[in-house]
């Protein structure tokens, strides 16, 4: 695959949306692997640092609504 932005080799591809990346238009956001609630009631959340972004994409910061879904 070839960079989304520059069409040259890429390096990854965006831990959001998909798009490949070279190490050039690389970003970096955190992502949120688990959210769990604590002994306490207090709502946890297990996350990576660093994970590879396109910078293009918009992840959404609250929850969306699945419909139709069964």
């Amino acid at each position: 695959m070839n960079c989304w932005h520059c069409d040259r080799p890429s390096h990854g591809a965006c831990r959001f949306c998909g798009r490949a990346v070279c190490k050039d238009h690389a970003q970096t956001m955190p992502f949120i692997l688990e959210i769990y609630t604590g002994k306490e009631g207090e709502f946890k959340a297990i996350a990576v640092d660093n994970t590879l972004y396109c910078g293009v994409c918009k992840p959404h910061e609250d929850p969306i609504t699945l419909k139709n879904l069964k």
